[in-house]
């Protein structure tokens, strides 16, 4: 990837990657994301998904306390890795799942191989660009994912234009699968 200014990096493992500007951590941030798995209101893997773009994009859908658009057609990188992309937000009607919830209503939906107890998710009014690419490497498929995360919907508008130009710099060796 390519870095303007000064970022910054909390993450760095092979199931994630994430960064962001130096001192905007906790305000939004870029993450990057192999084999997401998604997991219910009871934070347990959810049964039955299947592990691609279409699968996972069908069962966040269908998640009551989540509010996603549309798919757009996008792309992840400079090799053009086809992807679809979608925000995703808290629901005006959710429900709070989480005890510790610093907001009206938050949401745990994903997670990762050997991530133990963590669990991904929003708090209201926090919002995910989620771009999704069904990849081949080390002769498997794999779901591979990009986050752009922003407090809220004016904040994600602002950080977009230096996220969509970090996500456009990144290479890896992976073909659509």
């Amino acid at each position: 990837m390519t870095f303007k200014g000064r970022w910054e990096s909390h993450e760095d493992q092979p199931v994630e990657f994430s960064v962001a500007p130096e001192g905007y951590w906790d305000t939004h941030r870029v993450l990057f994301w192999s084999d997401i798995i998604p997991v219910g209101k009871n934070r347990k893997r959810a049964a039955g998904v299947p592990r691609t773009t279409s699968g996972l994009l069908t069962w966040l859908k269908g998640r009551p306390n989540l509010h996603v658009s549309e798919p757009k057609s996008g792309t992840i990188g400079t090799g053009a890795l086809p992807a679809k992309l979608v925000d995703i937000e808290i629901s005006s009607k959710a429900v709070n799942e989480a005890s510790d919830c610093p907001a009206r209503a938050c949401a745990d939906f994903l997670t990762w191989p050997n991530a133990g107890d963590n669990i991904y998710g929003l708090a209201e009014p926090a919002v995910l660009r989620l771009y999704l690419a069904d990849v081949r490497y080390g002769g498997r498929s794999h779901l591979f994912a990009v986050g752009i995360e922003g407090k809220d919907q004016a904040d994600l508008k602002v950080f977009l234009p230096a996220a969509e130009q970090l996500i456009a710099s990144a290479s890896a060796p992976v073909s659509p699968a």
